[in-house]
C-alpha cells in the first residue's frame, strides 16, 4: 500500500474518530427534560364552566388545572417554548389546548388557616417569577390552567369515565425537544375552585 492511501486512510479514520466524539459530547451535553403531574391523586382538577355563546350558540365549557413539575437531567440548561393540553373527546379524537392566564392560586392548609400560594407555569404573578428556564440537575413546578368549549352534538364532550378526564400534557422545549405525560384530572365544583381563584368562571381565553 502506498504512503499517500495510508494517510488517505489514517485521515478517513481519525474523521470518523472526532465525528463520534462530537457526537456522543452532544448526546452527554444536551438537555434531558422529564414532566410529571405533582401529586397526581389530589392536584390534577377539571370542572363546569358556565356555558358561553359562539356566533349565537349555546356552548358547553370546561375548565381543567393541571399541576405540574418538570425537571432537567442533562447538563445544559434549557427554556420550554409551549406546554399543551390534549383531551379526548372521543377514542380516536382529541382537541388541543393552549394555557390561560390566572391569578396565583391560594389556598388553605389544614386546620391552621395557613394560606399556600402556587406559581403558574410560564407567568409572572405577585410571588413568582414564572421563568421557564431549567437549569441542569434543576426543576420547576407551576399550574397551568386550559379552557375547553365545545358546541353543536354532545359527541364533541370530554370522554369522561367515573368522574375522571384522561388526559396528555405535552411540553415542548426551544430546541424542539418534546416529553409528554398522562394527566388523570377528577371532578371538583366551580365553587371549590373559586375557593382558591377568585373571579375564574369569569376568565376567557380568546
Amino acid at each position: 500500500m502506498k504512503i499517500k492511501e495510508i494517510l488517505e486512510l489514517s485521515a478517513l479514520f481519525l474523521g470518523i474518530v472526532n465525528g463520534w466524539m462530537l457526537l456522543k459530547n452532544y448526546l452527554n451535553d444536551r438537555p434531558k427534560l422529564k414532566v410529571h403531574p405533582v401529586h397526581p391523586d389530589v392536584y390534577q382538577w377539571w370542572f363546569t364552566l358556565p356555558a358561553g355563546t359562539f356566533k349565537d350558540v349555546r356552548t358547553r365549557r370546561y375548565g381543567f388545572l393541571v399541576y405540574v413539575g418538570i425537571a432537567n437531567s442533562g447538563l445544559r440548561k434549557v427554556s420550554l417554548d409551549s406546554w399543551r393540553l390534549f383531551i379526548p373527546v372521543s377514542p380516536f379524537k382529541q382537541v388541543e389546548l393552549r394555557s390561560v392566564n390566572i391569578p396565583e392560586p391560594q389556598g388553605k392548609i389544614g386546620k391552621s388557616g395557613n394560606v399556600k400560594i402556587y406559581p403558574v407555569l410560564g407567568q409572572k404573578g405577585n410571588f413568582f417569577e414564572g421563568n421557564t428556564l431549567i437549569e441542569p440537575g434543576a426543576s420547576i413546578i407551576g399550574m397551568v390552567y386550559y379552557i375547553a368549549e365545545f358546541y353543536g352534538v354532545e359527541t364533541w364532550n370530554p370522554l369522561i369515565k367515573d368522574k375522571k378526564i384522561e388526559a396528555k400534557f405535552l411540553i415542548k422545549d426551544v430546541f424542539g425537544n418534546r416529553k409528554s405525560t398522562k394527566v388523570v384530572f377528577s371532578e371538583v365544583s366551580l365553587e371549590w375552585i373559586k375557593s382558591i381563584i377568585e373571579g375564574i368562571e369569569e376568565i376567557c381565553d380568546r
